[in-house]
């Protein structure tokens, strides 16, 4: 067998990556921007799976939009969603996550690595909606709060910048947590992510060939060089003609 296609070795590192021992529970988030540049953070974190619990007010997401935020990030992930805060509740129960809420209340702990510790075996980290936060019924359930300390006169975090700062920290409590999924899962999404690569039944013939015997992954993530493309908004660009 030929050498695997470049897109395939990189699938693979990035399946070796993934972590289904941390959720991201998105709720209510009303901003269609903030909602789906979540969902690119988190995916650059190598979250797999999100729970979305929608707002029954939010304004419909297309699809142009979903590609110009997330930069087809959301194609790779598995997202779970849920009419309502007790819906996504009872699920999580259901499945025995350990949950924790971010909270600007008093009662919340400051988020530090070692805050985290020692790490549950499964997370479900809540994220809430931009003007009041997480649900007061999520709140209550939830088995620690956490708020991240600021130096300012901002009263919070953007919802994106939050949770880039929230998961880095989690990863820097635990490390491990990449690279957790078993063997029936990652082939699961290898077969999912490689019929995606592929893009026509040509292609799909010559990738399922290695469905059974995955190649090794890309020692790097990183472009090379030659494969690098500065990338400018279209008015920027319009405006520099």
């Amino acid at each position: 067998m030929t050498q695997a296609p470049r897109r395939l070795r990189r699938a693979e590192a990035v399946l070796r990556r993934r972590t289904g021992r941390v959720l991201l529970v998105l709720e209510r988030a009303v901003d269609s921007f903030n909602h789906l540049a979540v969902l690119r953070t988190a995916e650059g974190f190598g979250i797999q799976n999100i729970w979305v619990v929608e707002d029954p007010n939010y304004e419909e997401r297309s699809a142009r939009t979903s590609h110009s935020v997330t930069k087809g990030t959301h194609h790779w992930l598995s997202i779970r969603n849920f009419q309502s805060p007790q819906d996504c509740l009872v699920a999580l129960q259901e499945e025995g996550w350990t949950i924790w809420a971010t909270d600007l209340g008093r009662v919340a702990e400051p988020l530090t690595s070692d805050a985290l510790l020692p790490f549950p075996e499964k997370v479900a980290i809540v994220l809430g909606r931009e003007s009041d936060g997480v649900s007061d019924l999520m709140l209550e359930a939830a088995d620690r709060r956490f708020y991240l300390p600021m130096h300012g006169f901002a009263d919070s975090f953007n919802l994106t910048v939050a949770t880039g700062l929230m998961l880095q920290k989690v990863f820097l409590a635990c490390p491990e947590a990449h690279g957790d999924l078993s063997e029936t899962q990652l082939a699961d999404l290898r077969l999912d992510w490689y019929r995606k690569l592929a893009t026509n039944d040509e292609r799909w013939k010559e990738y399922r060939q290695w469905l059974n015997n995955p190649p090794e992954p890309e020692p790097d993530l990183r472009p090379e060089e030659a494969m690098r493309q500065v990338r400018t908004l279209k008015k920027f660009r319009n405006k520099a003609r």
